[in-house]
């Protein structure tokens, strides 16, 4: 019993695992999946991303890019994560080319899908205006916070999706993950507009009137939706289930969103500090309280 106890608290192996060659494999392959990630932003935006950032010290791209980047590393991690516990240590090692093969298609299948959903956040999330125009001419961080969030949370939905896949048939899991990820699109427009009707301010105007505040704690709570959609479709395949959750997972937010009005920030309405205030530390509060919710939800649902 002693030395179990020595090896538990003075053992170094774990810590050192990962210089394992699969792991450092997976590592520098991780990389690469970044490194790929930021070419196809490149070369789907209108903008140069290295001088918007050090010539221009646009902050506006440097929040949305933040949101990127971290949302390729969800999914990345979401990928990693199902091959390792579906293969186990030794099996791996073994089929080490299939997971590196497996594993760069379904990275890269979700760098295009995020691509997807910053189209969908454009034209559909924030139709009012143009997100390009926001972000390259005004240096609107608002927006920005916005397509962060809507990054991040489709990150999560996506490598949802991809976890069940495995049927046997690579059309039939990029077909089932594409119908799941339009759903969760889907549900991202209709919680704006909820968010709109509960909001005493219009969300829109606000953000076009460069007020950082409005955008982020809209992108926050769609962070914040999009691990709560995550965490049912990792559980179960259901479209109708998916919807009540949807539906449920909405009201719980919008209760949460009063109480951190009520109780958090006494004597003074969250909306008024977000539109008239500008005040965008609020705003964090109210999404951190939205992403806080979100975890405690996904532990229970499980």
């Amino acid at each position: 019993m002693e030395t179990s106890i020595t090896q538990r608290l003075f053992g170094t192996g774990d810590a050192l695992a990962l210089f394992d060659p699969q792991a450092l494999t997976f590592l520098v392959l991780s990389i690469v999946i970044l490194w790929i990630g930021k070419c196809i932003n490149d070369f789907t935006t209108p903008y140069n991303l290295s001088e918007q950032l050090t010539e221009k010290d646009n902050k506006a791209i440097a929040v949305s890019f933040a949101g990127y980047m971290l949302a390729i590393g969800v999914i990345v991690w979401g990928v990693l994560r199902q091959d390792i516990a579906a293969t186990g240590v030794e099996d791996a090692r073994k089929l080490l080319w299939m997971d590196i093969g497996s594993t760069a298609l379904w990275s890269v299948f979700g760098i295009l899908l995020l691509q997807v959903a910053r189209v969908a956040n454009d034209k559909l999330l924030l139709n009012r205006f143009s997100n390009v125009k926001e972000l390259v001419e005004d240096h609107n961080v608002g927006t920005g916070a916005v397509q962060a969030g809507s990054y991040v949370g489709s990150a999560f939905v996506i490598q949802a999706a991809t976890h069940g896949e495995g049927s046997g048939s690579l059309i039939a899991d990029i077909g089932s993950t594409l119908l799941y990820f339009a759903c969760c699109q889907i549900a991202f427009i209709v919680f704006g507009l909820v968010y709109q009707k509960i909001s005493a301010y219009n969300l829109h105007d606000e953000i076009e009137r460069d007020n950082a505040a409005a955008g982020v704690g809209f992108g926050m709570t769609l962070a914040a939706i999009g691990m709560l959609l995550s965490s049912y479709l990792i559980s179960s395949d259901s479209l109708i289930g998916l919807g009540v959750w949807f539906a449920i997972c909405v009201c719980l937010l919008s209760i949460c969103r009063y109480a951190v009005d009520k109780f958090i920030l006494p004597g003074s309405l969250l909306d008024e500090e977000i539109s008239r205030d500008r005040n965008w530390g609020a705003a964090l509060i109210e999404g951190t309280a939205a992403i806080g919710l979100a975890l405690i939800l996904s532990t229970l649902f499980h």
